[in-house]
């Protein structure tokens, strides 16, 4: 049996499916409901341009990377590489400044060392403006994931930068960069041997059931749902996440994100 995907937000709908008969009902049970016009394939759906070809699915952003390249007045700037310089460090308050890069105190102060950090940044998202994700069609619904991490790369907390992506098959479904918590929760004990043994965690026969009942990725991996092959730090495509890279290695991650270019269509 085959299955329909119908995707709403708001007044915008997206319909996908395995079978044309049953997309073919869907799209006549709404019809009859409320007015709707179908739109054809789908081109274009929340700041996401979609590119389809016999190999797959490609979807980018280049409306969004246009405009924002323009409100920084950007346009006629040499694109780079690689959106960071190698060593580069900023300070917090630097760092909290690109996540908006045309905001007025990022882009007034020339001087300062955020000015040239997203300045850089915006000038790599014009020269990939037309670069997206690809889903190749008939693709593997294997699950593979990769994290990265450094340690405590913030100067100012010390906290570490942590990066991961998942694949289903060849397609990047998943991926996140964060700042891991540094902060503890207090929690009030008063039985002293287990204060010990969580501040000594050294495994012996008292404590094996801890390891067993409460460590849930030791225990889907004895289980079989996850496996944790090694894979070198040259194969690592976490890496991306987490740091800057020279040239010839973030151009390789990118490749390996599954990263293609699509001519603009807006």
């Amino acid at each position: 049996m085959g299955i329909v995907v119908l995707l709403v937000y708001v007044d915008d709908i997206v319909i996908t499916g395995s079978d044309s008969a049953l997309l073919g009902q869907l799209k006549t049970h709404l019809s009859e409901s409320f007015h709707m016009k179908d739109l054809g394939p789908l081109t274009y759906f929340l700041g996401l341009e979609v590119h389809h070809s016999p190999s797959g699915i490609s979807l980018n952003q280049y409306k969004y990377a246009s405009d924002l390249v323009a409100t920084a007045g950007l346009q006629g700037a040499t694109s780079v590489d690689t959106p960071m310089e190698l060593n580069v460090k900023l300070r917090k308050e630097e760092g909290d400044l690109l996540a908006d890069p045309t905001s007025q105190p990022v882009l007034s102060d020339s001087s300062s060392s955020s000015f040239a950090a997203v300045r850089r940044i915006i000038r790599y998202v014009q020269g990939t403006s037309t670069r997206g994700l690809f889903f190749p069609a008939g693709n593997s619904t294997r699950l593979a994931a990769y994290s990265d991490a450094d340690w405590a790369g913030c100067a100012d907390t010390r906290r570490s930068i942590t990066g991961w992506c998942v694949f289903l098959g060849d397609a990047l479904i998943s991926g996140k960069l964060d700042f891991s918590e540094t902060d503890p929760t207090p929690l009030h004990a008063d039985n002293t041997s287990a204060i010990q043994i969580t501040a000594n965690p050294v495994y012996h026969e008292r404590t094996k059931h801890i390891e067993v009942d409460c460590h849930s990725i030791r225990e889907a991996f004895e289980a079989r749902v996850i496996t944790l092959p090694h894979i070198s730090t040259d194969l690592q495509i976490a890496d991306i996440f987490t740091k800057a890279l020279p040239h010839h290695r973030h151009c390789l991650l990118s490749s390996k994100l599954m990263l293609v270019d699509q001519p603009a269509s807006i």
